[in-house]
């Protein structure tokens, strides 16, 4: 999803201009030492002004180019004339990207230097609004069939978190959670009798049973994914062919004391040696029960960043949780209020086969649409390209692969990538792939074959 900014006009840059000879004859070979300092965003305090390609254009259509130094300030030995500075980064806060552009235009005079030592002007800087940087890029949660085709294997889910741009992703109090009711048709105590959500207006998503959450910060490279496995981080496949080996995952959500009771081993195992005890996610449990109950038909999940806020000590504050209505104090209905401001992702699914019967769990601010499923078959769902920004990078010539083949049939309909590129073999092709974000599950996932950590 996408959290919607106006745009800004507020940073500032300065020029100040000191001359560089001692010859008092002004000419046109003279030059002068012009010094530029960029200033950091209002969205982006924090942010990191150094390395800035900043060019400074004359008149005559001849550039020059400088490089911004630990401090945000380029300088140039520039002459006489009119010029246009510009500078322009994406620059990343709170998992929003921003195209941050800086543009300011300045006379080099002669009086410019006997007037004063410096000249100061401030200058607009441009800030994009914000699109979304960290995303659901794909979320396996339905189970396969047991080889010996006895039923459905479902204790294998995991979710793929995707940087969907060209900087850095790093984030505190980074973690998921689900709606309540855990499937789309079951009975939703949240809908009131008009049949609209009572906390849509309420600046909240309650995650049912509590949210999972990294103790420390959650770091992505640029156009790379991270997989957290939610149920087992072992290799299924030892037993189930048809299942997913999840031992080499990068994260897992195992915390053995996070339950008011012993911890399900058939939905959390003891987690593979490879994945660090650091990189496993805990839990702020506010419900009752043995394990993390995701549904394995129709999951309404998210996620998102709290910043600054302790998400363990907000979770487990009695005053943020929240009850369906009728259920008051009953701890299978309980569930944390997280606010919809912290929410970077979500996507709504529903059975293929009930979708009569299926409510949206997500107020239209966080999401809107669905995504239909089909579950015990090895499918996941799997977020579409976004094909015009994806063609539009110059370092994707040559290496995209098209002729996407791994949609499905749902319910009589044809589930696949409208791109028709397919990004798990463009990627291995070393493109970087920019995925859609329409904030409309429907739309922006597709159901996929088979799971893409399943070679």
């Amino acid at each position: 999803m996408k959290k919607l900014f106006s745009l800004f006009a507020i940073a500032a840059m300065m020029i100040g201009m000191v001359a560089c000879t001692d010859d008092d004859d002004i000419d046109k070979y003279r030059t002068y030492a012009v010094t530029l300092q960029l200033l950091a965003p209002e969205q982006i305090p924090d942010a990191d002004l150094s390395e800035i390609e900043v060019t400074a254009l004359n008149s005559t259509g001849t550039s020059f180019t400088a490089v911004t130094d630990d401090n945000g300030v380029a300088t140039f030995d520039l002459t006489l004339d009119r010029y246009t500075f510009t500078a322009s980064k994406t620059m990343a806060n709170d998992g929003v990207a921003y195209a941050v552009n800086y543009s300011v235009e300045a006379i080099i005079t002669a009086e410019n230097f006997t007037a004063q030592e410096a000249l100061a002007l401030k200058a607009e800087a441009a800030v994009s609004q914000g699109s979304q940087q960290l995303m659901i890029k794909e979320f396996y949660f339905g189970g396969c069939q047991k080889d010996d085709g006895s039923g459905l294997y479902q204790y294998d889910k995991y979710v793929v978190i995707y940087n969907n741009s060209p900087v850095e992703a790093r984030l505190a109090n980074f973690g998921m959670g689900m709606c309540n009711p855990s499937n789309a048709h079951a009975t939703n105590y949240n809908v009131d009798s008009a049949g609209a959500l009572v906390y849509a207006n309420e600046g909240y998503t309650p995650s049912w049973q509590g949210v999972i959450f990294l103790p420390k910060e959650f770091v992505l490279a640029p156009y790379t994914s991270a997989t957290v496995v939610l149920n087992g981080a072992i290799n299924h496949t030892t037993t189930y062919s048809n299942s997913v080996d999840l031992s080499n995952a990068d994260y897992v959500f195992y915390h053995v004391d996070g339950f008011d009771r012993a911890i399900n081993t058939s939905y959390h195992p003891a987690p593979s040696e490879t994945i660090p005890t650091d990189n496993y996610f805990k839990i702020a449990f506010v419900a009752q029960g043995n394990s993390w109950a995701i549904s394995n038909n129709s999951p309404a999940f998210f996620i998102f960043s709290s910043g600054d806020t302790a998400i363990y000590e907000y979770g487990m504050n009695a005053e943020n949780t929240f009850f369906s209505p009728g259920k008051e104090g009953n701890k299978v209905y309980a569930g944390v209020k997280v606010k919809n401001e912290w929410i970077l992702d979500a996507v709504e699914v529903w059975q293929a086969d009930k979708l009569d019967k299926s409510k949206e769990r997500f107020a239209s601010t966080v999401n809107t649409g669905y995504v239909t499923f089909t579950n015990a078959q090895g499918y996941s769902i799997y977020r579409n390209v976004d094909k015009a920004a994806t063609e539009a990078l110059p370092e994707n010539e040559g290496k995209l692969v098209y002729n996407y083949a791994l949609g499905t049939d749902s319910n009589g309909t044809t589930s696949t990538d409208p791109s028709t590129i397919d990004a798990e073999a463009s990627m291995a092709n070393g493109a970087h792939i920019v995925f859609q974000d329409t904030n409309n599950s429907g739309k922006d996932f597709h159901q996929r074959a088979k799971a893409s950590l399943k070679k």
